[in-house]
């Protein structure tokens, strides 16, 4: 995943998520959540690093981590161009070996739901538990079972680059027996109106109920503090989720 695909991450988000905004967001919950101002971030499931640069602009130290290494190859170079001080590494949240720890960890987008199954989930906390401090908080998207839209749900995207235009097609059916959301993606690249390339990535997205995610917290170690609608205005006044929302945030701390 995330091959050809992160080619064009950037360009395709950049109409989709307001990474300025999701940003003041975290730090509204470090406010809240957090004893004292974290200092040092763990930023898991990166992808081309917008969050982890924005934080470290912003005065925190920070360490982006993603399995899907043509991503963390395209953080790296937006670090390099913007003389930031962000490490960006290629490793999977289900086994993180850093030899170190931090004030807080965050995971946005559809990155919580890339682990599809209990025994991997249970990896990931034991894992993040290692790297958080006593007090650490783990700041989570999660996508909530019943904001899915009926099955199947196609969209279209037109993307203006500088020198092609690109469509993005996609098909997503949602199993209700295993709360996995199947997502087809199919790009066509034209230039000067004709097709360059064609391609296509299937991404499956664990999808959840805060029940689920209250009892999987607290199955591996952690404590559900909070979970906030987060649409597509962002966190406003800690709105609590209804249950259509599809985009949660949630806040756990270790217990």
């Amino acid at each position: 995943m995330y091959d050809r695909f992160a080619e064009h991450y950037d360009l395709i988000y950049r109409e989709i998520v307001n990474y300025e905004k999701e940003t003041d967001d975290f730090e509204k919950l470090f406010a809240k959540f957090c004893k004292k101002k974290p200092r040092s971030i763990l930023d898991i499931g990166c992808g081309t690093g917008s969050h982890s640069l924005l934080l470290s602009n912003r005065g925190y130290s920070v360490t982006g981590i993603d399995i899907a290494k043509r991503m963390i190859v395209l953080a790296k170079r937006k670090a390099s161009e913007e003389e930031s001080a962000v490490k960006f590494l290629v490793q999977d949240m289900r086994n993180i070996d850093l030899h170190r720890r931090f004030d807080c960890a965050i995971c946005a987008f559809g990155g919580f739901g890339y682990v599809l199954t209990y025994s991997d989930l249970a990896r990931v906390f034991g894992s993040l538990g290692k790297h958080l401090d006593p007090e650490g908080v783990f700041i989570f998207e999660f996508w909530n079972v019943g904001g899915i839209r009926p099955s199947p749900y196609q969209t279209r995207m037109k993307i203006e680059g500088k020198s092609f235009v690109l469509y993005r097609l996609s098909e997503s059916n949602f199993d209700a027996q295993t709360n996995i959301l199947t997502v087809d993606f199919n790009f066509i690249e034209l230039h000067d109106g004709k097709p360059a390339e064609t391609f296509r990535e299937t991404h499956k997205i664990r999808c959840y109920t805060t029940p689920e995610i209250k009892k999987y917290l607290e199955d591996n170690g952690f404590e559900l503090v909070g979970v906030f609608d987060w649409g597509t205005k962002g966190l406003i006044d800690f709105k609590l989720p209804e249950k259509e929302t599809f985009r949660i945030l949630a806040v756990a701390k270790r217990v």
